[in-house]
């Protein structure tokens, strides 16, 4: 069992890279937190360790361009825990970022309170979206929730949802409605339209 959390913060800015360092401080009192200030540096730092907790990405980086760092160290590390950090901010791009793996994204002129609870939750197995152009609502969801969901946009009923993850169709219901809350959808297929907008469901859109 992992007693302390390692954290590398890949971010080119100095003063953004030592305020991340400062929040997480704050968070984890004990924790390792390493830092680089550039693509290169980012990949030999996690070539260093095998614990990683979490990367704080930054995909913007002098040697690195568009989205290939990220997809670059996913496959390379496929466990390990990615949040994009980035004013990077649209819905095109942030869909992308999820497709290819980052288990969150936060905008920079995030708070630093709502991004202290975004990498908690992230670390709780949260999908976490952090951005402005999706207004003030923090919508993230579950590793199960987002499955529930990719269900829904399949046409699925909640009896074969439930068959697919091993569930009871009492939870996906559970699933469901937490769902339709989040998105602010009276229904399904109305949750389906509304995660195809925000970039939830990259595979399906219509």
């Amino acid at each position: 069992m992992q007693l302390y959390k390692r954290f590398l913060i890949a971010e080119d800015h100095e003063m953004y890279r030592d305020g991340l360092k400062q929040l997480i401080n704050e968070l984890y009192p004990q924790a390792h937190i390493h830092t680089a200030g550039n693509f290169s540096a980012a990949l030999d730092t996690l070539a260093g360790y095998s614990d990683w907790t979490l990367l704080m990405l930054d995909i913007r980086m002098p040697d690195i361009k568009n989205l290939d760092g990220l997809d670059f160290i996913r496959q390379r590390y496929p466990t390990l825990v990615i949040a994009v950090i980035s004013t990077l901010d649209f819905e095109v791009s942030i869909r992308q970022m999820i497709d290819l793996g980052a288990n969150g994204f936060i905008t920079k002129s995030t708070s630093k309170e709502a991004m202290k609870k975004a990498i908690i939750d992230i670390l709780e197995g949260e999908i976490v979206i952090l951005s402005e152009t999706q207004g003030s609502d923090c919508v993230y969801f579950t590793a199960q929730q987002m499955a529930t969901l990719q269900g829904m946009a399949q046409g699925l009923s909640n009896k074969e949802i439930a068959r697919q993850l091993g569930v009871s169709p009492l939870t996906v219901k559970e699933y469901v409605s937490v769902i339709l809350e989040r998105l602010m959808a009276k229904n399904r297929t109305e949750a389906v339209l509304v995660a195809q907008k925000r970039g939830f469901l990259l595979d399906h859109l219509m």
